[in-house]
């Protein structure tokens, strides 16, 4: 099995530390979906307890950033995270799944990145196409939790911009090698960019990765790729209320602040 599988690293097959199983269960029962995961956005702010977090939360452990980390991919929920991990793992096959760190979605894992010199790239995608998604994928997200979440999470990257590679999600799923190429001109790494590999090709993967976790089955409505499952952007933005709309507009307006200057595709 290519490292592209990941195989016995599967990040999901490793428990969580016991003490962790009665805390969110406590959370789960006592609080509302919307301030669950504005305590869990803070909570992975804060610095002790994201670290404790982290560690003690299985499907984590192995991708934090740690002394054999040789590059962070991070974003917002929904906005091309596994696409970018495989497709990066597919072109590069010498690189072992858990020397990278992902799929934390939290920005002070970009800050601690760029603080020790590793090289990050940040994927950026339309907050209505990103949130549409996630609030159908994940029970824990409503459209106004979601989308402050999404706001809170790139402007406190804004300062970091110059710091990092800022992929707009079209650029990833069209032309990854040119981002791993904005890469290697930035940090002065040498990731293989010889190999274009399709989109088709990457996602295969991610169904592939599926699989594996779901026991054969694929769920539509939550796999890491684009499905018919969940009902497109312009359904889900007709629901929004009068202050969501809002809020979207506010997030819009950090994303366009966040990839203007950014590689074509954004």
């Amino acid at each position: 099995m290519s490292h592209s599988d990941e195989g016995q690293t599967d990040p999901w097959a490793v428990p969580d530390a016991p003490v962790l199983t009665p805390l969110r269960k406590l959370v789960r029962a006592s609080m509302s979906r919307e301030r669950k995961l504005r305590l869990y956005v803070r909570m992975l702010e804060t610095p002790v307890l994201s670290e404790l977090y982290v560690r003690s939360r299985g499907r984590l452990r192995r991708r934090r950033i740690g002394p054999n980390t040789r590059l962070v991919l991070e974003a917002f929920p929904s906005s091309g995270n596994t696409f970018c991990r495989q497709a990066m793992l597919l072109t590069n096959p010498d690189i072992h799944p858990d020397d990278i760190c992902s799929h934390t979605h939290s920005s002070r894992v970009v800050q601690r990145a760029v603080r020790a010199g590793i090289p990050c790239i940040v994927v950026a995608r339309d907050p209505r196409d990103a949130v549409s998604s996630a609030v159908q994928r994940f029970k824990g997200m409503t459209a106004s939790s979601a989308t402050w979440y999404y706001e809170r999470y790139y402007r406190r990257l804004l300062p970091l911009r110059g710091s990092i590679v800022v992929a707009p999600f079209s650029a990833v799923i069209t032309d990854f090698v040119a981002v791993i190429e904005q890469c290697n001109q930035k940090y002065g790494t040498q990731f293989a960019t010889g190999r274009r590999i399709s989109t088709e090709e990457v996602f295969a993967s991610i169904d592939e990765r599926t699989r594996r976790k779901q026991h054969g089955r694929i769920p539509e409505l939550t796999v890491s790729r684009p499905s018919s499952g969940r009902k497109p952007t312009a359904e889900f933005l007709a629901s929004l209320d009068g202050a969501q709309r809002e809020a979207m507009d506010r997030a819009l307006a950090v994303y366009e602040r966040f990839v203007v200057g950014a590689p074509p595709g954004s």
